[in-house]
């Protein structure tokens, strides 16, 4: 009985944080992934615009960024991926839009 309590209690815990998001935490969610976005397409694309998911996934904050690559000098596009956990950002490589 006491081990399926706390268990329970665990998993109480685990997804509140997920189910109680505020839209002023959404706001520093997708602040963050701009941020890491830019960071990540500097020095690969010139004025590059960046549109940010809201949401993103369970795990992950997602942004493309569109811009002219500095290597080809034509429009490209780069998927930025953030990983909620640990903040992380990695970028794609340059695609075609």
């Amino acid at each position: 009985m006491t081990a399926r309590f706390l268990a329970t209690v665990a998993l109480f815990l685990v997804t509140t944080p997920t189910l109680a998001s505020s839209e002023d935490a959404w706001k520093e969610f997708r602040a963050k992934v701009l941020k890491s976005c830019e960071k990540a397409v500097a020095g690969r694309l010139e004025k590059a615009q960046i549109a940010v998911d809201p949401f993103g996934s369970d795990t992950y904050g997602v942004a493309i960024a569109r811009g002219v690559s500095t290597d080809a000098r034509a429009p490209r596009s780069i998927v930025c991926v953030f990983n909620k956990r640990s903040e992380k950002v990695e970028a794609s490589g340059e695609f075609e839009p």
